[in-house]
């Protein structure tokens, strides 16, 4: 194999695939990338951890063809540092030694044979009978993950709690994440091509799809989902995944629909107050309280060892009073997701879940967006 590459196509393929790479596994080549010819133009990049799998196309000059795994952490620091000229590589069969030479500079780098790298992509089952079809705009796709993701369990890997439950209905793709404490639900428009399911992803699968978005131009990206996997396709990047098995909580039953307490909030003058009230916070507990009177809300916390903190914002209120704590960092999670001017508060007692979601400008956009979050019980 001998082929030419443009530096910052090369180092932007292998940022691409990296992620992917296992650093901790029992196969030493799955810490590699394998690079191989798909024409003569045309190079693949490839990664796995045998959960995650991705591949990358990219143009090249390819000169002879042929495949070898080489280091992915090695190989971007030797990139990194290499001039901006074409890139050559150059590999000897019988050694599987790659020479990377790039201007005066020149590298001699031992790769593992393409021989050992397992079969990820089973190119066979690519179109199964049962497979279903979507198509979404990346644009809306990455802010759904961006609104739920952060709602998973963090330390149950492999529980359902970790993953976000993907609900497909009659182009509606509502994506709903908790974990116990809270729950978010992003509701987004989806070229369903008729087909309903519903399905669990692993939260890391899509931060790393979220990642691939910001790294590629695509307008729309599409998904297939099959018996126990998801595979997106992108123009020049194609990732699959393993799907979390199990049933997802039914947490159409946990939302609350009689909170009779309504208030609306200018969003980032309720994010200043928390996180200026927060250096005061308990780092054990995290509890801020919310007091709701008379047109004011008092935010404040209080730690016995090192002092309290309190801070007011004028809101409209004319319900009766209401103390209600919250673990701060959830409402800042959830206000940070947000990009309306104002969020709307939706409160009944100081023990029931309470909803902030974006205070929306018609009925329709009203519930795209919500998170609800589960007050802590206090000593008043």
């Amino acid at each position: 194999m001998e082929i030419v590459l443009n530096k910052e196509e090369f180092l932007n393929g292998i940022k691409v695939v990296k992620n992917i790479t296992s650093s901790k596994g029992v196969q030493p080549v799955l810490s590699n990338i394998l690079i191989e010819t798909i024409s003569n133009d045309r190079v693949r990049f490839l990664a796995t951890d045998l959960n995650l799998s991705i591949s990358f196309k990219l143009k090249a000059e390819v000169v002879s063809e042929g495949k070898i795994t080489l280091s992915a952490k090695t190989l971007e620091e030797i990139t990194n540092k290499l001039p901006d000229k074409p890139i050559v590589l150059k590999l000897n069969d019988e050694t599987n030694v790659v020479t990377i030479s790039c201007g005066k500079t020149k590298f001699e780098l031992i790769g593992i044979s393409a021989e050992e790298y397992p079969k990820v992509f089973d190119e066979a089952a690519q179109n199964a009978e049962e497979d279903k079809e979507f198509e979404i705009n990346t644009g809306l796709l990455n802010k759904g993950i961006k609104q739920t993701a952060f709602s998973t369990a963090q330390n149950e890997t492999g529980s359902v709690l970790s993953g976000v439950c993907f609900n497909i209905n009659a182009n509606i793709l509502e994506m709903v994440a908790t974990d116990g404490n809270r729950l978010t639900r992003s509701r987004k428009e989806i070229n369903s091509k008729g087909e309903s399911i519903m399905f669990i992803s692993p939260a890391r699968t899509l931060l790393e799809v979220s990642r691939i978005i910001s790294m590629v131009k695509d307008e729309t990206v599409k998904f297939v989902v099959k018996r126990n996997k998801i595979v997106f396709e992108f123009d020049d990047v194609t990732f699959q995944s393993r799907l979390i098995e199990g049933t997802y909580p039914k947490y159409q039953q946990l939302i609350p629909t009689t909170n009779e307490k309504t208030v609306s909030i200018v969003r980032e003058e309720l994010i200043q107050a928390i996180e200026r009230v927060s250096v005061m916070v308990n780092e054990r507990t995290n509890i801020v309280k919310f007091n709701f009177d008379s047109n004011s809300l008092e935010i404040s916390t209080d730690t016995p060892e090192s002092g309290s903190g309190k801070d007011f914002l004028d809101i409209e209120y004319s319900y009766e009073s209401l103390l209600i704590a919250f673990n701060y960092r959830y409402v800042l999670d959830s206000l940070k997701n947000m990009d309306s001017k104002n969020v709307k508060v939706e409160m009944s007692t100081n023990l029931s879940a309470s909803i902030f979601k974006p205070e929306a400008e018609t009925e329709e956009e009203d519930n795209n967006y919500i998170c609800l979050i589960m007050p802590v019980q206090v000593r008043q």
